[in-house]
């Protein structure tokens, strides 16, 4: 088995030629829906300005330069930990434990319409699963309106609270035949609790050892760190100033990457944010005309 924290661009021992670095980051620009196609200096900060009004060279912001490839080995580091995070949730997938029916509650919980636990894999992604199995659940209409879906999960410490408030409620009867099936209804819930919460319990425990030997808790950790440290580093791009075309191209490359999902959603909104996103947007597409 492969070591959980390897993966294939840890092999990189050294530092990536700068084209190697923006042909990734524009490889996650792509994947995030936006068009990033940016502008990389030379080795002493200085672009090309034929065609665009400009004689000669003109400098780029030094600091500038030095943020925008701090950036961009944080971008290849943050894909380094997705994609071995992305490799356990293979390695792994066979051997991550279904919920027992019993446990299940409302479907399409990847919606993420409910405040309740949901069924997830491995890596913390909604769970998925197939509803052509699930016949005591679910009408044969359903199942084929809705032939996969995640279910809302009853836990072990929601069915315990469950379990203590039957077990403190009295049963109560107008009549003695209406309190005598007062009392097998409760006494029927406290046994289907009791049930729920030792399936709960096997599950949880399950899931429990199988992320201790598996090391996914370290790489996720690794994958959340290295997104903070991408963020920072598109911060710190955008508070330096920009003396060139390239150099604007560099700033909207880490808004893009950082803000690629807003950028999409508002770029036809006739809001400022919207105004927002088509100027970014405009911008890389001159710094990438300005690269050919």
């Amino acid at each position: 088995m492969k070591p959980i924290n390897q993966s294939a661009g840890e092999a990189m021992n050294h530092r990536l030629p700068f084209m190697s670095r923006r042909k990734l980051l524009l490889g996650m620009a792509a994947a995030s829906t936006a068009a990033a196609v940016a502008v990389a200096p030379d080795a002493h900060g200085a672009v090309l300005a034929a065609g665009h009004g400009l004689s000669g060279e003109q400098a780029e912001n030094p600091e500038l330069i030095s943020a925008y490839d701090e950036f961009c080995d944080a971008c290849i580091d943050l894909k380094e930990a997705q994609d071995a995070l992305e490799w356990l949730a293979d390695e792994w997938r066979h051997q991550w434990p279904l919920a027992p029916e019993e446990l299940l509650l409302g479907a399409n919980a990847q919606d993420g319409r409910y405040t309740m636990p949901a069924e997830r894999d491995i890596i913390g992604r909604y769970l998925v699963r197939d509803t052509s199995e699930l016949t005591k659940r679910f009408s044969a209409k359903f199942r084929r309106e809705f032939r996969k879906t995640c279910f809302i999960l009853r836990t072990s410490q929601d069915e315990r609270e469950r379990l203590n408030s039957w077990l403190q409620r009295t049963p109560t009867g107008r009549t003695a035949k209406s309190l005598e099936e007062n009392r097998a209804y409760r006494l029927k819930s406290i046994k289907e609790c009791e049930q729920r919460i030792h399936l709960a319990e096997q599950y949880e425990a399950e899931t429990v050892r199988i992320r201790r030997i598996s090391g996914v808790d370290a790489a996720r950790l690794r994958t959340k760190n290295a997104d903070v440290r991408l963020r920072k580093a598109a911060d710190k791009v955008s508070q330096c100033d920009a003396l060139t075309v390239a150099g604007l191209g560099m700033k909207a490359d880490a808004l893009t990457v950082t803000a690629g999902d807003l950028i999409k959603l508002t770029k036809t909104d006739t809001s400022p944010f919207g105004q927002l996103a088509r100027f970014v947007t405009s911008v890389a597409e001159v710094a990438g005309r300005a690269a050919a």
